[in-house]
């Protein structure tokens, strides 16, 4: 077995996670075993069978490249998306001086606070940043060319639904709690944050075995992001009742860019629970095969 771990090293060898780095080892150690399971009942020797086994599978190097390619994806684009929501709030902020916002101030404000802390966790392996950037951008159809008509449809409406159910959910508690309550905006704003987690939350656990392929693409997940903020902004700019009475005087690009901070950061949470609690894994099937 001292052959396969090498092997197992050098394939993956540019997963900077150490957790990502053991789940694709079991997967490469499965695939490893099954061939050599195969040969053994051929009757090649033990021995051989492992040496060929690896050779079966092909160049680790080449592998390595393979699985380290769909994590380094999704660190390049978190790092893009975080980057611009700072730049974002920069932007703000300055309106802010200029026009004496308090909303912009506000919006301004979060946005970057979040950016900045998100932009400095996603360069962390800040060697490395450069060329995720370079992997990320390499796909700048975010994922468009490849995914069926099917697939895109299906993302999109379940989106489209955690947008709706936002607009009708989140406006609701300031409309049922009395004014004699002790603390109503405590009360409205905590009940409002749970109803935003139950609408942006709720479609994906329905349609959670159907639209898979959200859950381990990040470029879907911005795609949904932005789906789930054009039905959200245009709701609670075509009618005022959906908009909570805190954000009443908040221009459309102020809901654009909050609500796509909310429900990105939302999806990312669900995707990363998901995926403890159903594996659900970066890589495709293809990536493991051997070569032939």
């Amino acid at each position: 077995m001292g052959d396969w771990q090498d092997y197992l090293e050098a394939a993956t060898l540019g997963i900077a996670n150490k957790y990502q780095r053991r789940r694709a080892q079991a997967k490469v150690r499965y695939q490893l075993l099954s061939i050599w399971s195969e040969l053994t009942q051929n009757g090649v020797n033990r021995d051989i069978a492992m040496s060929r086994a690896t050779e079966v599978l092909g160049d680790p190097h080449v592998l390595a490249g393979k699985l380290s390619a769909p994590l380094r994806q999704q660190r390049g684009w978190l790092w893009l998306v975080s980057f611009s929501q700072l730049l974002a709030g920069l932007g703000l902020l300055g309106i802010s001086f200029r026009t004496a916002s308090l909303a912009d101030m506000a919006v301004g404000r979060v946005l970057t606070l979040w950016g900045f802390a998100m932009t400095g966790l996603n360069s962390y392996h800040y060697k490395e940043l450069w060329t995720n950037l370079k992997i990320a951008l390499r796909n700048w159809r975010l994922s468009l060319s490849w995914v069926s008509w099917g697939q895109r449809a299906r993302t999109i409406a379940v989106a489209a639904m955690s947008g709706l159910l936002s607009a009708l959910l989140c406006a609701l508690p300031w409309e049922i709690i009395p004014n004699t309550m002790f603390h109503p905006v405590a009360v409205s704003d905590l009940l409002g944050l749970t109803s935003f987690v139950f609408a942006a939350w709720s479609p994906y656990h329905l349609f959670r075995r159907h639209i898979r392929m959200t859950f381990r693409d990040i470029t879907w997940q911005i795609w949904a992001a932005m789906t789930s903020t054009v039905v959200y902004t245009l709701l609670v700019v075509w009618n005022g009742g959906f908009t909570p009475p805190p954000l009443f005087n908040w221009q459309p690009e102020l809901f654009i860019l909050g609500s796509f901070g909310s429900f990105f950061s939302a999806l990312r949470l669900y995707s990363f629970l998901l995926a403890l609690k159903q594996r659900i894994e970066p890589w495709n099937d293809d990536e493991f095969r051997p070569a032939v």
